[in-house]
């Protein structure tokens, strides 16, 4: 399994696929700050971590959906994992080995484009006072595991397709459709977790985005400040539908790689 993550960390890093999904995602989040509204007066770490995580959230789920991609269905063309298991490797090794892959690969992408701009803005401003720093780790932390989610999911379509270019216009199409339908199901169970156990994206969202802004005073002048802060209970219910998901698509996934050619 050590030799099978370590031939696809050497793929990602010699692959002009990976530097160009990175700056293709980084440019997004500069025309994201460049067509939003910020209020100066409110900038810090916290206001623009609150005010581009939506944004950001969505095209974080699109870059883990091209990566997971890659990891998984980008060399079966090649026939790579049939050379693989014929030379000794096990289907589980073989099998685990882009898991773990694409698993630490989408917690880099979260901490990358949700965690390290938001602390450069805070090199320069500071923090602020629009949330509290408990309260942005807390969503954080727990908006990772639905993304984890997603990422089994993209790994088992992997499995299913046994291509890349699939993949990811399925995950396109499903990601239309978890938006149509995470709508109509907020209607029959509003303000509840359901949707959360359903939808990833909902989940990723309710957790990462406050519904609720108000205005503070700070330092002599007006702030945006974060009224609903995260309830460490529906905090919870995003990591266990997270982990629930990991576990149902995992089973699934490997069900499918050991009974299915992958050539």
């Amino acid at each position: 399994m050590y030799n099978v993550i370590k031939a696809q960390c050497y793929q990602l890093l010699h692959s002009l696929s990976t530097y160009v999904v990175a700056v293709l995602g980084i440019l997004f989040m500069i025309l994201m700050c460049a067509i939003d509204d910020f209020d100066s007066n409110s900038m810090c770490g916290g206001y623009f971590a609150m005010m581009t995580n939506e944004a950001v959230s969505s095209a974080l789920s699109m870059i883990v959906m091209v990566y997971t991609a890659f990891i998984c269905a980008g060399d079966m063309k090649d026939k790579t994992i049939n050379y693989e298991v014929l030379t000794g490797t096990g289907r589980s090794a073989v099998y685990f080995g882009r898991i773990i892959t694409a698993v630490v690969v989408s917690i880099i992408c979260h901490i990358l484009f949700l965690v390290v701009p938001p602390m450069i803005v805070t090199a320069i401003y500071g923090w602020g006072g629009t949330i509290p720093v408990s309260d942005f780790v807390l969503r954080i932390v727990s908006a990772l595991f639905p993304l984890l989610r997603l990422t089994m999911l993209y790994a088992f379509l992997s499995f299913i397709f046994k291509s890349s270019a699939l993949v990811c216009a399925a995950g396109y199409v499903l990601t239309f459709l978890e938006v149509i339908l995470s709508v109509m199901l907020q209607e029959f169970f509003p303000d509840t977790v359901v949707p959360m156990y359903v939808f990833s994206l909902n989940a990723i969202t309710k957790l990462l985005v406050p519904a609720n802004y108000g205005f503070g005073f700070e330092d002599g002048k007006d702030i945006t400040v974060v009224k609903d802060l995260l309830q460490t209970s529906t905090a919870v219910h995003g990591m266990a539908a997270g982990l629930l998901g990991c576990v149902v698509f995992g089973i699934l996934g490997c069900t499918v790689f050991k009974k299915k050619d992958m050539g």
